[in-house]
């Protein structure tokens, strides 16, 4: 399994803490579980990996279909995408629906953004090891989202949640993903 990612700081109280602010649904509702005293991710079959920056960024639970798609498109899994990429899709998706009034767009989505592996050297290939960036020109026709560049060790902060019945959100634990052209 993954051993690239390390025991999580993740703790039922650092939980109960995005409770408080509003971004996850309680235990039973949420369906989370912490991972205290795992040394690695080991998901139950119902189970999906995520991160607590996640959800500091736009994610919920259940997952947007969209976002579903773009994992199934890209053929990647939750965990591989960086949090800033999740703001990004966040963003799009919200843009979409409550600005422009539609669905969010993927060929509209594709036009925009392009999704790049990390480099050979530093960081994990699992733990984001992909992530969104602006294609060139995109700059000044798009909202200005600006990333935070220091999110020191997000990667320690993983947790589980329970995967939506319906979902695609596949969760093999240790998938690094192959170089796509988006």
């Amino acid at each position: 399994m993954a051993k690239e990612l390390k025991k999580s700081r993740s703790s039922t109280r650092s939980l109960n803490d995005l409770i408080e602010m509003g971004l996850l649904h309680n235990q039973e509702l949420g369906g989370w579980r912490a991972p205290e005293g795992e040394c690695y991710p080991d998901p139950r079959a119902s189970e999906i990996v995520v991160f607590e920056d996640f959800f500091k960024r736009g994610f919920g639970i259940p997952i947007h279909p969209f976002l579903q798609g773009l994992l199934l498109y890209y053929e990647i899994r939750i965990y591989n995408l960086h949090p800033n990429s999740i703001l990004l899709v966040s963003t799009f998706i919200h843009l979409c629906e409550a600005y422009v009034g539609i669905e969010p767009h993927f060929d509209l989505f594709r036009y925009l953004f392009y999704l790049r592996t990390k480099g050979a050297v530093g960081g994990s290939k699992i733990a984001g090891g992909v992530y969104l960036n602006l294609r060139d020109g995109m700059k000044n026709r798009y909202l200005s989202c600006p990333c935070n560049t220091s999110l020191t060790e997000w990667y320690k902060r993983w947790f589980y949640i329970r995967e939506e019945p319906d979902s695609n959100t596949f969760c093999d634990v240790g998938y690094i993903p192959k170089k796509r052209v988006s």
